[in-house]
């Protein structure tokens, strides 16, 4: 099978090469264009069902990607189970989100847009196209985008300030069960029992485990920054 080069590994991707500006730029427009096409020619019913295939194809591809690995005999359950932030939320998204709740999306909307923006401008990624890591990466990381930007305006699911302490205490509560599992697994799950062994950002954070409690406070930044969208058109309104 690795003979197709859907299968076959690669190190084709290249950070703002061509391939990974496409990819922004489809975001973007799919992110502004779906909910001005659903708020002006869609019935509620059917700003539900694209709802719904968005989320469906983001878990779709969180799961397919561990599914690839096991056929290809490369599965590594200490680096490919889909528990970090942006595999996580994608892989639960249809479930918590079949039906609409500012309950359940006034987390996920910082989650996604405070986490997943940077992973998409700064992504960990050597394969590119049609590598199937290359397909998986940015189906779950844009759609995770691009729902929750539609989400917000269509269904109009805006969080208040409140719902960033929600999402923050929220992601306290993944960082510890993903805590729990690492010591179960021996894994490091979104590196909270140490770094990683390559250069990252996490080098000018500190030691274990300053650089977590750094990381949390950059993130609880971000979640005021991406909330300021909201507070603007509160504003306005």
């Amino acid at each position: 099978m690795r003979k197709f080069s859907f299968f076959a590994y690669n190190e084709g991707f290249k950070l703002f090469g061509t391939e990974h500006l496409v990819v922004i730029g489809l975001m973007i427009v799919l992110s502004i264009a779906l909910p001005i096409i659903a708020k002006r020619y869609l019935n509620d019913k059917q700003k539900l069902q694209l709802s719904r295939a968005i989320a469906v194809l983001a878990s779709f591809w969180a799961l397919a990607y561990v599914v690839i690995l096991l056929f290809l005999g490369d599965f590594n359950y200490k680096t490919d189970l889909p528990l970090d932030l942006c595999n996580i939320s994608a892989l639960l998204l249809p479930f918590l989100m079949w039906n609409p709740r500012l309950r359940i999306h006034e987390v996920l909307y910082f989650w996604i847009l405070a986490g997943t923006i940077q992973a998409i401008l700064t992504p960990h990624l050597y394969n590119g196209f049609p590598n199937f890591i290359f397909i998986k990466y940015w189906f779950v990381h844009c759609g995770l985008v691009i729902y929750a930007i539609y989400a917000t305006v269509v269904f109009d699911l805006k969080p208040n300030l409140k719902s960033i302490f929600k999402s923050f205490l929220a992601l306290q509560t993944y960082v510890f069960l993903v805590y729990g599992i690492n010591y179960l697994l021996g894994s490091n799950y979104v590196y909270v029992m140490h770094k990683p062994p390559t250069a990252s950002a996490l080098d000018y954070l500190g030691d274990w485990p300053y650089y977590i409690l750094a990381a949390e406070l950059i993130a609880f930044v971000f979640f005021f920054i991406v909330y300021l969208p909201i507070a603007l058109t509160k504003k306005k309104k």
